[in-house]
């Protein structure tokens, strides 16, 4: 009989809180789940400008964008960042919208990522916003306004570096297929791509 109840009540804790569908915690079961429209927030530099705290719907200004995820020591990274800058200043790729994002702030601190990409004296300066968002990030869904539990890096799709996204009018986030090295037959496409009325 002991071993009966004892039997019981081992099956009742072991199975206590596995009969709900629901998340009672609130987080993500699936992808389908993932909000699909989405911003955040973190510190941004606009070339020598300090970092203020901007939203990247904000940055962007409803413009349809060209986001690269970048680490200060990804030199697939530095060679993307120099073909855009060169490309945006001799007039080959014009009137398009882009934004860095900071991929690997638990392994590489700010300073590292200032001095390579920020300012007239970075190693491969980007004349266009550079955020940098930390681990803890999390995203907006902007279908309904509020901070989600979701991830910055789940939200984009886990990318890795360099990643070319292209950012949409309405936060949804498109990746794209491209080299590791900057191409530019690829470069130019993207921007053909930003530039097409959908």
């Amino acid at each position: 009989m002991n071993l009966r109840i004892f039997s019981i009540l081992l099956i009742g804790f072991l199975l206590s809180g596995c009969v709900s569908p629901e998340n009672s915690a609130g987080y993500v079961d699936s992808e389908e789940d993932l909000p699909q429209n989405v911003s955040f927030e973190s510190p941004t530099y606009f070339q020598d400008q300090d970092g203020d705290v901007s939203d990247l719907r904000g940055i962007v200004e409803g413009e349809r964008t060209l986001l690269l995820w970048v680490g200060a020591s990804c030199r697939g990274c530095h060679d993307w960042t120099n073909m855009i800058r060169e490309g945006i200043e001799n007039g080959s790729i014009s009137d398009i919208s882009v934004v860095s994002i900071h991929r690997w702030s638990a392994f590489e601190d700010e300073n590292q990522t200032l001095s390579r990409y920020v300012g007239d004296n970075s190693e491969n300066p980007s004349i266009w916003p550079v955020m940098l968002p930390d681990e803890n990030t999390r995203v907006i869904d902007l279908d309904t306004g509020y901070l989600t539990t979701t991830g910055l890096y789940e939200a984009f799709d886990d990318p890795s570096t360099p990643t070319l996204q292209i950012y949409h009018e309405d936060g949804s986030v498109e990746s794209l297929q491209h080299s590791y090295w900057a191409d530019w037959d690829e470069l130019s496409n993207f921007a053909e791509v930003l530039k097409m009325d959908l």
